[in-house]
């Protein structure tokens, strides 16, 4: 199988700033703290021209930023799923055991962002 590039969805919390077609976010993903908690990080975007209409909807804009990431994480779910069936056909114990393990950390994942609509 060949091997992608992947970066892990995240969840959306706020926008801190807007400067004309780019915002600065907050948002976790799959990065842990000392004490397991989901780490609450920033970064800066370029909103897609389709976000126009939004400037200066915050909430429609978080909310469509997570529809992407919700997007991003079925497709990914789909993606282990299907690695998940390889490895039972050829009867890989232990990947079986570690790709069960990601698609139950990133289904609870999902059910988190699922919640911010």
């Amino acid at each position: 199988m060949r091997k992608k590039a992947y970066s892990h969805p995240c969840i959306f919390l706020k926008i801190v700033k807007k400067n004309n077609s780019e915002v600065t976010v907050e948002y976790i993903d799959n990065e842990f703290d000392e004490f397991f908690e989901r780490k609450v990080k920033q970064r800066k975007i370029k909103l897609p021209e389709n976000f126009d209409n939004l400037y200066d909807d915050f909430n429609q804009i978080i909310n469509k930023l997570n529809k992407q990431e919700l997007i991003k994480t079925n497709n990914y779910l789909k993606t282990q799923n299907k690695i998940l069936r390889y490895h039972k056909k050829n009867n890989n114990i232990d990947s079986i055991r570690v790709v069960e393990e990601s698609i139950k950390l990133v289904e609870s994942f999902r059910a988190k962002l699922n919640n911010e609509f």
